[in-house]
């Protein structure tokens, strides 16, 4: 990944997002010293003081580690020993995107169960926004907007399971799901996901939970199959 210099606006958090997306890029493996204060403000184009405040920040998060004399090191832990949401994504392996739709074919399916149980005409309304989003963006082919439009889609989902430790792990695994999402619309596009949303909205809106759970399924292994395909 190629540091792109700063622009000379909210410096200071654009040096931490970029820092914190190439940890969980696995720039750097746990353990390995990451470049120093100076380097990194070279690389950057800023001051050491932005540098520096940047890795505070990473190390109040627990990814990273400093020690005197020696510098800032990605922290080694077990992912069991914290719920912060970035740590998932840095630990994952090489088989990342195989192990996030492995992990969404047994949790999504549960959580659609739950929102078409529960769902409300407010909540079905809501998600029909997001897939008017999720249209516009492939009308106007904004892959990105698209992906952001996705995940969107599947968060309000587990909002409206209404339930609060669901809502929470989805809150801490956003970034693995967000780079995931991003690695699937790139290579498979747009179509099967309006196809797949719209009959998820249907069943949600009908209250059908088998449906509801057979579409999320079905939707899954699609992605897989085409994800598999394409590599």
């Amino acid at each position: 990944m190629r540091i792109k210099p700063i622009e000379k606006v909210n410096v200071g958090e654009q040096v931490f997002e970029q820092l914190k997306q190439m940890l969980i890029n696995g720039e750097w493996s746990p353990g390995e010293k990451i470049p120093s204060e100076n380097e990194l403000a070279e690389m950057f184009q800023v001051s050491r003081i932005t540098v520096r405040q940047a890795l505070q920040k990473l190390n109040a998060l627990g990814l990273l580690e400093t020690r005197l004399g020696e510098g800032s090191f990605v922290k080694v832990l077990d992912v069991g020993d914290s719920m912060n949401a970035l740590i998932p994504a840095m630990y994952l392996g090489d088989q990342s995107s195989l192990q996030v739709f492995e992990f969404r074919q047994m949790i999504e399916t549960a959580c659609i169960r739950l929102a078409a149980r529960r769902a409300d005409d407010e909540d079905i309304a809501s998600l029909k926004k997001v897939l008017e989003r999720m249209i516009l963006c492939k009308n106007s082919m904004d892959l990105q907007g698209f992906s952001e439009a996705d995940l969107d889609f599947h968060f309000k989902i587990a909002q409206i399971t209404k339930n609060p430790l669901i809502v929470k792990t989805n809150s801490i695994l956003r970034d693995v799901l967000e780079n995931s999402m991003k690695e699937v619309i790139d290579k498979m596009g747009c179509e099967n996901g309006i196809y797949y949303h719209e009959q998820m909205i249907q069943a949600i809106e009908e209250h059908d939970e088998d449906k509801a759970v057979e579409m999320m399924k079905e939707h899954i292994e699609k992605n897989i199959e085409s994800f598999e395909n394409k590599m």
